[in-house]
């Protein structure tokens, strides 16, 4: 009998394909003599290897009545399921199944979800009071934990690919080496050991021979083996994350499924946090600039009526009242917190329509009347067909209404908090009922406790709103959301 080799780095040749099959493939003659089989099933106890070889040989004898048959065996305390095809009068192929490896593979994932989940958890009331490095911190606990619960290893490294310059940026690591002073990774396939590589491949890499692997760079003192996983947001690689472990051939094809699974929640939580850092640092910064902005032009009004006044304008103290109360409304506009839309006095409506707004279907979701009024008034100003509900639950029956009437809608603009759904649910039923239905989310502050951002950026979200947010950045999405492809 022989054995398939299985290539150190993982890839779709033949030979790592039918490793891939089952637990082990064999072809068995009418004796039930093995005459070929591939490394996985050879790795099996004997007494396995005899029943599943047994199985066989029965179906063999059986072939008359039945050329392809689904058994279950056991020995002791394991059991399998054999899958087997009769190949003429005297041979038959194989495939090995064990219910208990596939059982604890799926405990293994089951945990690994579970840990992301916790990793994804990110309480507002505790993360918003700290600082950047803080937040990494927390971060870092987290995954520690996992891999050292959940994958019974603790040197690991966690690298950020830089945008502009394609850097391998650390952001958290255990037990491995840093890199020399002056030293730098890049996502780039050659030079950049194996982090690189798969920074610029986008593919996991298993290295089980350090000392003989050509994309090997020094991590783990003493390491004998390897892997690395891509950190994917949106099919976006934004990093790797890399774990090695003193015990030789560590890495299984199950251990890659698990890693690049957990390698995505490390890649969600990240961006998370980094939409939280860029949220608090300019928070004050925008609010400050949009109370400065949306009282400009009622100071102006106030500084010509005063004048006006002055002059001794019989209309002076008229305009100087009117002017006042326009203050005080932007003032309270403009203090507001997330519920309105700021800069509609800047906003210049003089009868024209935007042709890229113009005649396009658009539905407003908020239970906030004033805003989803605005909106709407904003849009159908410009030329939009435009309606507006308060619930998640009208709004999906409003967009299978008009989708299945053959009028479906160009563009669904919906807050991510309502009283009946989250924002992920209207993305999802409206993408569900018209794929070519186009959606805007809208949070205060960054307000989603569901990951609605999260999960729907995955799936083609096209923009996020952070209210308060200023009219004329309303109509540059909308305008980019509506752009002809």
């Amino acid at each position: 009998m022989s054995a398939s080799k299985l290539p150190s780095k993982l890839a779709y040749d033949p030979a790592s394909l039918i490793e891939a099959i089952g637990d082990g493939v064999a072809l068995v003659d009418a004796t039930g003599e093995i005459l070929w089989m591939t490394e996985r099933l050879a790795g099996k106890d004997p007494a396995a290897m005899r029943i599943f070889a047994d199985a066989c040989r029965d179906a063999i004898k059986e072939r008359a009545t039945l050329t392809r048959r689904r058994k279950r065996v056991s020995h002791a305390d394991s059991s399998w399921e054999v899958e087997i095809v009769v190949l003429g009068e005297d041979r038959a192929l194989g495939v090995f199944f064990d219910c208990a490896l596939r059982q604890r593979f799926t405990q293994f994932i089951d945990s690994v979800d579970a840990a992301g989940g916790e990793l994804l958890d990110l309480d507002a009331q505790i993360v918003n009071p700290l600082n950047v490095g803080e937040r990494l911190a927390l971060l870092e606990r987290k995954v520690v934990d996992t891999m050292e619960r959940v994958f019974s290893e603790s040197a690991f490294e966690v690298r950020l690919r830089n945008r502009q310059t394609a850097q391998l940026e650390l952001v958290i690591g255990r037990g491995i080496e840093p890199l020399r002073i002056g030293e730098a990774i890049f996502a780039r396939p050659h030079g950049n050991g194996v982090c690189g590589l798969v920074a610029s491949t986008g593919e996991s890499y298993v290295c089980n021979n350090p000392d003989n692997d050509p994309y090997y760079r020094n991590g783990l003192p003493g390491a004998r083996s390897a892997l690395t996983v891509p950190l994917l947001l949106q099919e976006r690689v934004i990093g790797v994350l890399n774990v090695e472990s003193m015990e030789k051939d560590r890495f299984t094809e199950e251990h890659r499924l698990a890693l690049e699974t957990y390698g995505r929640y490390v890649a969600m939580a990240l961006n998370i946090l980094d939409m939280l850092i860029v949220e608090r640092y300019t928070t004050s910064e925008r609010i400050s600039g949009m109370v400065r902005d949306e009282v400009a032009i009622p100071l102006q009004r106030v500084r010509n009526a005063a004048t006006d006044v002055a002059a001794g304008r019989l209309t002076g103290h008229e305009s100087l009242e009117n002017a006042l109360v326009s203050l005080e409304t932007r003032l309270k506009t403009a203090t507001a917190g997330p519920r309105t839309v700021l800069g509609i006095d800047r906003v210049v409506v003089d009868g024209a329509k935007d042709p890229i707004v113009s005649g396009k279907r658009v539905l407003v979701v908020d239970d906030d009347a004033s805003v989803r009024e605005t909106i709407q008034a904003l849009l159908q100003d410009c030329g939009a067909l435009a309606e507006s509900c308060g619930d998640g639950t009208s709004a999906l029956e409003i967009v299978t209404r008009s989708t299945h009437e053959g009028r479906p809608f160009d563009l669904v603009i919906s807050d991510i908090r309502l009283p009946d759904h989250n924002g992920y649910d209207v993305f999802r039923g409206t993408k569900a009922c018209s794929a070519n239905t186009t959606v805007i989310l809208m949070t205060g502050f960054g307000y989603d406790p569901n990951h609605s951002i999260v999960r729907s950026s995955q799936e083609g979200l096209s923009c996020v709103l952070f209210k308060p947010f200023q009219a004329e950045q309303l109509f540059e999405e909308v305008r980019r959301a509506l752009a002809p492809r």
